[in-house]
């Protein structure tokens, strides 16, 4: 008996000039009736069935397992796994390729050792929030990315994190919190002292430290105890405190040399840590 197999065609996907190392690859494809063979990847990737429903074998270590395959079905395949699928009538498919290193980006952002993980596999799945996370990238697909990359890397890093909290496995044995080794927190902490009075972006720092924004976040709130947002609301109270007890300058002006945007935010942050309106320590010293 012969086989059929099924031919797949792009209906919508992302450039093809991405690069292979884009952390998101995404794309909505039509199938014919027949076998599709889907080889190992390097790439986690999630498949997500659209249209009407069809009948669908699945074939793994010789057992065939055939379903009816609904709008919204998702079969994930971890990075390393292959597929055999035979589909009994044309179909559409969403199919999105997940770089692992966005998968251990979202496991360290959620305080996970990555080293511990392993993602499972699953030929039909029901997860509503994979689901409506693959709508959005359907639509932005069909759109013609208007959004741009960082919209379709944020939709897949929102993936990742779903499939870290709900399908990873953690391999047994102790974890170790990992942090900034002392030279990064110094650069880093050295560059936010000299510029409280400006506009720290979170993006430099994390390039000051040599890491990824998301690594980077974690990190630095593993090694300081409070995310970097707090780190530098403390940092500017405690500056602010400083100019307002040498009383030189009016309240106005300590609130931009502290960094603030406004006296009033100055002094509502001032209020929650120090417990005193900033008019409390003006000219203390003097």
């Amino acid at each position: 008996m012969s086989i059929t197999m099924a031919t797949i065609v792009p209906l919508h996907r992302t450039s093809t000039a991405a690069s292979v190392a884009a952390p998101v690859l995404a794309g909505i494809y039509s199938m014919t009736a027949g076998v599709l063979e889907i080889p190992a990847s390097l790439r986690h990737r999630l498949m997500l069935h659209i249209g009407r429903p069809v009948w669908t074998a699945c074939v793994s270590d010789r057992l065939v397992d055939r379903q009816l395959r609904h709008e919204g079905d998702i079969a994930l395949l971890p990075a390393g796994s292959e597929a055999r699928f035979e589909r009994e009538s044309p179909s559409t498919v969403l199919i999105v390729e997940l770089a692992p290193a966005l998968v251990q980006e979202a496991a360290l952002d959620m305080g996970f050792d990555r080293r511990s993980l392993i993602v499972e596999h699953d030929r039909q799945l029901r997860d509503g929030q994979v689901e409506h996370i693959g709508w959005a990238l359907k639509a932005e697909l069909e759109a013609g990315q208007p959004n741009g990359r960082p919209y379709l890397e944020g939709l897949g890093l929102a993936l990742s994190v779903r499939l870290v909290s709900r399908y990873a496995i953690r391999r047994p044995g102790p974890t170790t919190r990992l942090t900034l080794s002392a030279s990064r927190m110094r650069r880093v902490t050295d560059y936010i002292e000299a510029n409280l009075d400006g506009d720290l972006s979170l993006r430099l720092l994390a390039q000051i430290a040599g890491l990824g924004l998301s690594h980077f976040k974690t990190l630095f709130r593993h090694t300081a105890g409070v995310p970097l947002h707090q780190y530098v609301i403390r940092r500017r109270v405690e500056r602010a405190s400083l100019l307002l007890a040498q009383g030189d300058l009016p309240i106005s002006q300590v609130a931009l040399a502290a960094g603030f945007t406004h006296p009033s935010h100055m002094a509502r942050h001032v209020r929650r840590l120090l417990g005193v309106a900033p008019s409390d320590l003006h000219g203390r010293n003097n």
